[in-house]
């Protein structure tokens, strides 16, 4: 498979996931805040090269791999290069549609602990403004299963193999997905 066709298939898998959380978020009435992006602002994220291979390529057609690169190595920030934030403090993802899984699958969903149990992850400053939601949802666990991020995050590294799943910081991983375009780029006709 091609890197277009991974990509491809990245894209339609990003599609269902975006769903399945969006609509889960949706029916328990703990929507992400308007225009919050705090979570773009997390130094700890991590994600796969894979995940960031649709961004790498938008940024290949678009012509600005060499803008993108050079953006990367002079970047002293932590914070994921792909948010864009406005005066009043608020901000979003400059390239939503290319965002990464882990992205859309943030705010709240499924997880389980090492024994197996399920339990809900919410984002804390979703849980600050929805608090008694937070707490009825949670306490709901059994009848309304959130969609789960360790199964979504194996789909995604069913597409890959360990260099292109293995996380890393936001911004590395970034950097090396546009270098690995760049790489099939200039060996193969994209």
């Amino acid at each position: 498979m091609n890197i277009i066709e991974l990509s491809d298939n990245l894209q339609k898998l990003y599609a269902e996931m975006s769903a399945t959380f969006s609509e889960y978020q949706k029916s328990v009435n703990l929507p992400c805040l308007e225009g919050c992006g705090k979570c773009c602002l997390n130094p700890d994220i991590e994600v796969s090269v894979l995940e960031m291979l649709p961004f790498a390529l938008k940024i290949y057609r678009e012509g600005k791999l060499e803008e993108w690169m050079l953006k990367l190595s002079t970047n002293e920030q932590k914070r994921c290069l792909l948010y864009e934030g406005d005066e009043n403090g608020k901000g979003r993802c400059g390239h939503y549609n290319e965002r990464p899984g882990l992205c859309r699958m943030f705010g709240v969903a499924g997880m389980k602990n090492k024994d197996q149990i399920l339990r809900l992850s919410i984002c804390k400053f979703i849980k600050e403004n929805y608090p008694e939601a937070s707490v009825q949802v949670a306490s709901e666990l059994d009848l309304k299963k959130p969609p789960l991020i360790s199964d979504h995050s194996a789909q995604v590294a069913h597409l890959g193999d360990h260099f292109l799943t293995r996380r890393l910081p936001i911004n590395a991983a970034i950097q090396q997905a546009l270098e690995k375009v760049a790489f099939c780029a200039w060996y193969q006709e994209m």
